[in-house]
């Protein structure tokens, strides 16, 4: 009798409780020019935006309530600079894609522009 609840537990689907989300991976466009950039890697789900920071070598999660949401745009704000997240559409390009841009606000002008490609995925 044991061995067939046992069979029956093995047998029953398993149930997880997750939330869709954004995988985002960002290459900057520079790449084009044959320099080598390592991706930059983010996850957007309801609660924030997370990333890894190099710095401290642990994941970093800004909360939803810090980010600017609009439409097509999330932006996360730092210290000295801003991430701009957005959909555009390129000219021979039939749907659109998603670029990030850091912008240093102190100084107003763009750092970096990137291609993102972005996959939806259950987060845990």
């Amino acid at each position: 009798m044991l061995r067939i609840i046992i069979i029956i537990l093995l047998l029953l689907p398993t149930t997880s409780n997750a939330d869709q989300g954004l995988n985002i991976s960002c290459l900057n466009m520079k790449s084009v020019f044959g320099r080598n950039y390592d991706p930059l890697k983010f996850t957007l789900q309801a609660v924030g935006l997370q990333y890894f920071d190099k710095e401290k070598s642990q994941f970093v999660m800004i909360e939803a309530n810090k980010l600017d949401i609009s439409e097509n745009q999330v932006t996360a704000r730092f210290a000295d600079y801003e991430l701009g997240f957005q959909m555009i559409v390129f000219a021979g390009e039939t749907g659109p894609t998603m670029t990030m841009s850091k912008y240093d606000y102190k100084n107003k002008k763009f750092l970096e522009h990137y291609k993102c490609d972005v996959k939806t995925d259950n987060i845990e």
